[in-house]
């Protein structure tokens, strides 16, 4: 594993500005470097001041006084360069006793940090504050159980960036034991536990605590704090459902009422569910949806029909259907509808194609 070491032992030489809100990843590797940071002060002051007092009490040349001052910090039991007066040798036998102690600390501080892995964890701690520090556009995910798990694969899948916050410590430990997922241990209905999520900066947030209440508390939370951000939330019942969606969630997902579907319809038609996985990309498939707003392409394809505009011809996707701002969907579109601004088409492909078409259509794209 390839670290970098030069933003950690920046941290000697940096500290947090008053005022910013610290994670509690982020303070116990500042306690951490701070106690590193004490041990190696006082090993520079003993070895100065020794040097120091040799020099004006002994006349002893400036490196001869900084060897003796290190010999007597080691204990190693050389004896004195040059004799010594009584007045130094008092001297000597108080820096003795000062470096004994100041030994025992800093031996005991340096092998309690790099013994037993913990070194390896305060920079595997500190490379993933940095990662999550910098994520735009990703997903936070509030709580790691059965439907977290299922969701952090499709997401890994798609590459799509996303950080877990979980507070059992059982499940922390499965989530560093077993995957490799960015992740922060604390209370996702904490304002501070979210701001080192990033919330700011996050395209969406999913929350499947087995809790309505702390589901409805995040969502309403969440949407204070970013109104742009899409939540999706998970419910036990329609009258949850209802209330959580009122507190700020976009969508809400009852998980029994679609095990249910699921398993009714694989009853009488177990064919449309093997379609159904398919086309949802559930497994190893291949084949997305995705949905492309008119006004992300370029001029040429806006208020032009779907046949005159050509864009059929431009990869191997399908055109399924056409959302208006309404919501509504016009599945299977004809060829003379105009695809207007504000409007969405949504493709169905493999990724691949999906990727050659919008880099085809999108406006950015046309132009570079």
């Amino acid at each position: 594993m390839r670290i970098n070491w030069f933003p950690f032992f920046f941290l000697f030489f940096r500290f947090p500005k008053k005022g910013v809100p610290i994670s509690n990843r982020y303070k116990a590797i500042i306690k951490v470097v701070q106690r590193m940071q004490l041990a190696l002060t006082l090993i520079f002051l003993s070895i100065i001041t020794g040097a120091l007092g040799l020099v004006y009490l002994e006349n002893y040349p400036w490196f001869d006084a900084f060897y003796m001052s290190v010999i007597t910090l080691s204990t190693v039991g050389f004896g004195e360069i040059h004799p010594l007066s009584p007045l130094g040798r008092l001297f000597e036998a108080f820096l003795i006793l000062f470096n004994l102690g100041l030994l025992g600390y800093s031996v005991t501080t340096l092998t309690g940090i790099f013994t037993e892995g913990g070194f390896a964890k305060l920079l595997r701690d500190y490379r993933m504050h940095r990662k999550i520090q910098q994520l735009k556009n990703h997903v936070i995910i509030c709580g790691f159980g059965r439907h977290s798990l299922e969701l952090t694969y499709e997401l890994s899948k798609r590459n799509r960036d996303f950080v877990v916050i979980e507070s059992k410590h059982e499940r922390v430990e499965l989530l560093k034991e077993k995957y490799d997922y960015l992740y922060i241990e604390g209370d996702a209905t904490l304002d501070q536990v979210m701001q080192e999520a990033r919330i700011m900066d996050a395209a969406a947030l999913v929350t499947t605590l087995p809790s309505d209440a702390d589901n409805m508390f995040i969502a309403l939370s969440a949407r204070q704090t970013n109104p742009n951000l899409r939540i999706i939330s998970r419910a036990t019942g329609p009258e949850d459902e209802v209330k959580i969606r009122k507190a700020g969630a976009n969508y809400t997902v009852i998980p029994e009422r679609i095990g249910g579907y699921y398993m009714t319809t694989l009853i009488d038609q177990p064919e449309v569910v093997g379609f159904f996985t398919l086309l949802s990309n559930m497994g190893p498939g291949n084949v997305q949806f995705e949905e492309i707003p008119v006004d992300a392409m370029a001029p040429h394809f806006k208020n032009t029909s779907i046949r005159d505009s050509g864009i059929l011809d431009l990869g191997r996707v399908s055109l399924v259907a056409v959302r208006q701002p309404n919501g509504m969907y016009e599945l299977n579109p004809l060829p003379s509808l105009e695809l207007r601004p504000g409007w969405d088409v949504v493709v169905l492909g493999s990724q691949e194609q999906v990727n050659a078409f919008k880099n085809a259509v999108l406006a950015n794209s046309v132009s570079n």
